[in-house]
């Protein structure tokens, strides 16, 4: 083709048809300039399905988490559904029984329970390192970015809290009155004895009292913020679902 071309070139020379020679120069750089053109169209369109591809994948796997987390947050709210449960029930027995029996034993379990939230981040992780910026809608970017950086950290807080009032409140305060026996078959693991004695001591200890009132009260902020997270992210989800069926 080259030889073709050159051909031509130095047949208009030998024939003095300048014009014709300058025209057709000129036409042959355009041919080149336009497959140059050509060329960088193809790779900008191969590039751009590169990215959109990767996108797709992040999404995905995003998708997948987030499905998983809200999932578990689920089932940490309902968790704590039961622990406020056990707190009314709990107050209610100290103050109508007079000896300690197994309905106690089980419902004092679980006032030691506190569900801990750990999101899976491996679709986040791989949008970090490939840039924030691949994926295309602002809005959904912002919202993805949101809730990883600050409401999953911000109801971590709540947790950390959470479980430092445990540590220095509740579990020396059940301690002081219960034995604490571990028990597969129970539901939350654990089987709390009490003696008669000590039972009359609990009945008679308004501490213990107000420790069932904060032990509700700190439960119930993690259970309200947990909702919230838990609604941002079956926003999220909606989003990201839209977002991948609109690119198939």
């Amino acid at each position: 083709m080259i030889k073709f071309f050159r051909h031509i070139r130095q047949r208009f020379i030998s024939e003095g048809k300048t014009k014709k020679y300058i025209l057709y120069a000129i036409g042959e750089i355009i041919l080149v300039v336009i497959g140059i053109l050509i060329a960088l169209q193809i790779n900008t369109w191969n590039d751009e399905r590169k990215i959109s591809n990767l996108e797709n994948k992040i999404l995905k796997e995003l998708y997948v988490n987030l499905s998983m987390d809200l999932q578990e947050l689920q089932d940490d709210i309902s968790y704590m559904d039961d622990i406020n449960g056990a707190c009314l029930d709990v107050k209610k027995f100290i103050e109508n029984k007079e000896y300690p029996n197994d309905s106690i034993f089980k419902v004092v379990s679980i006032l030691r329970v506190t569900p801990h939230f750990d999101p899976n981040r491996s679709g986040y992780q791989l949008l970090q390192s490939k840039g924030v910026e691949i994926i295309s809608n602002d809005s959904l970017r912002n919202d993805i970015s949101l809730l990883y950086e600050r409401s999953y950290p911000y109801y971590k807080r709540y947790e950390e809290e959470r479980l430092r009032f445990h540590a220095l409140h509740s579990e020396p305060k059940l301690l002081d009155y219960f034995s604490m026996h571990f028990d597969l078959s129970k539901k939350y693991y654990g089987n709390f004895k009490i003696s008669q004695e000590d039972y009359i001591k609990l009945r008679n200890d308004d501490a213990f009292l107000k420790l069932l009132a904060a032990i509700a009260f700190e439960n119930s902020a993690v259970q309200n913020r947990g909702q919230r997270v838990a609604q941002s992210i079956g926003s999220l989800l909606e989003a990201i679902d839209k977002e991948i069926s609109g690119k198939m």
